[in-house]
């Protein structure tokens, strides 16, 4: 099954063709993919009325200080979120990084596959848990 962009992507995409004549169908995908991850990221659980799991859980309480059994929950949430809700990323995973630059804050790189022209393609996003439990792709 090849992976497409979503519907309101495509239909707000038919004015500027030639914008995206220029991108490759894995940046189309991968772009679509990287926004809707953002969108799920952004969402609190039980705040969405697709459903009470989408979304991750409320992350200001263990942003500040994540303790191995934290940063492992939060991972697994994240990557049951995503493989429920983002179905065009396939063999999806989520790392977390040890070291990060800001202070408090939790690096993680969602990774999987895509299937571009009949090949499953390598993608990652890094993401940061920032210690306000705010979470963004960067």
């Amino acid at each position: 099954m090849e992976a497409r962009e979503r519907l309101l992507e495509r239909i707000g995409s038919l004015g500027s063709q030639d914008d995206t004549r220029n991108l490759s169908r894995f940046e189309q995908v991968g772009g679509s993919i990287r926004a809707h991850l953002s969108r799920i990221l952004r969402t609190r659980r039980k705040s969405a009325p697709i459903s009470d799991d989408y979304g991750v859980p409320d992350l200001s309480n263990v942003a500040g200080s994540f303790e191995a059994g934290s940063t492992v929950e939060i991972v697994k949430s994240i990557l049951e979120t995503v493989a429920r809700y983002e179905p065009r990323l396939l063999s999806p995973r989520v790392r977390a990084h040890e070291t990060t630059t800001e202070l408090g804050a939790l690096r993680l790189e969602i990774s999987g596959e895509i299937p571009v022209n009949g090949q499953n393609m390598p993608i990652q996003f890094p993401v940061l848990v920032k210690a306000n439990g705010e979470v963004v792709l960067t």
